[in-house]
């Protein structure tokens, strides 16, 4: 099998993954699904949940800053890792919603955070809102993505927005957009702008128009929560039914006959 597994009996905090963060040390971070977070330094597993200090035990999302803490959405708000301590914010705090999905920190040292109750912007010392009320096209945000221009995006429940630092522009299924219930995205080194999307495949903007890829066009599966690009230049999609590999013309396949431990790659 192509595919090396590791599993709660290796040290894995909990088998269902929901964020992946390699950090500036070659960690890798693992969120979990009520295990917490797991670090893997490539022999063993260090693992970290509410007893540590983390705000709760179900982590969707995991970025490094620029000085290296590492911060960890949860269901209950975002914390924050120095690699000692941790340190929690929530709406008490000044965060928009506690059910956080995506996190990015920007080319200005920015932290934009994705929840269920719109999007919060962190300056190190407090926080701006956006929801739909200043333009969003939804308060649920499950991914965010600054372009090479500096403009954010952000894949909601209800299509994707593109905030300039002033004005929204929102881009739905009547712009042709393939689903509004977007769950990554990703900018290629043309500048062209994925979407995946659940339930409407992989959409392509090239900054006119959409391209969309489906079943229908070799996608393993429409329900897409993950985009990546490999070093040669293949994208890579986590779906329902596996992981699909498209070089920018055909679909490879790899599922659980594979060596994929389970077909519903979440991260």
């Amino acid at each position: 099998y192509p595919f090396q597994i590791y599993s709660i009996e290796d040290g894995l905090a909990q088998s269902q993954i929901l964020a992946l963060h390699q950090d500036s040390k070659g960690n890798l971070w693992m969120g979990t699904v009520g295990g917490g977070v797991s670090k893997f330094d490539g022999r063993t597993f260090t693992n970290f949940t509410a007893k540590e200090g983390l705000a709760q035990n179900n982590v969707s999302s995991i970025t490094e800053d620029r000085e290296g803490n590492l911060w960890f959405g949860t269901l209950k708000g975002i914390s924050k890792f120095d690699g000692e301590t941790f340190t929690n914010f929530t709406k008490e705090e000044g965060l928009s919603g506690n059910r956080v999905r995506a996190i990015l920190e920007d080319r200005e040292g920015n932290l934009w955070i994705g929840t269920d109750d719109g999007v919060s912007k962190f300056d190190g010392q407090a926080f701006t809102h956006f929801t739909k009320e200043e333009g969003l096209s939804d308060n649920t945000v499950y991914a965010i993505l600054e372009d090479r221009e500096g403009n954010m995006w952000f894949g909601t429940d209800g299509g994707v927005s593109k905030y300039d630092g002033q004005t929204f522009k929102n881009f739905t299924e009547e712009e042709g957009l393939s689903g509004n219930k977007v769950r990554a995205i990703l900018e290629d080194p043309e500048g062209d702008l994925w979407f995946g999307t659940f339930g409407g495949g992989v959409s392509k903007l090239d900054g006119q128009t959409f391209t969309n890829f489906a079943e229908e066009e070799g996608l393993n599966d429409n329900a897409v929560y993950v985009i990546l690009e490999g070093r040669e230049g293949n994208l890579w999609f986590g779906t329902n039914g596996g992981v699909s590999k498209f070089d920018g013309q055909t679909f490879t396949h790899f599922t659980e006959e594979e060596g994929l431990n389970d077909n519903r790659v979440r991260a």
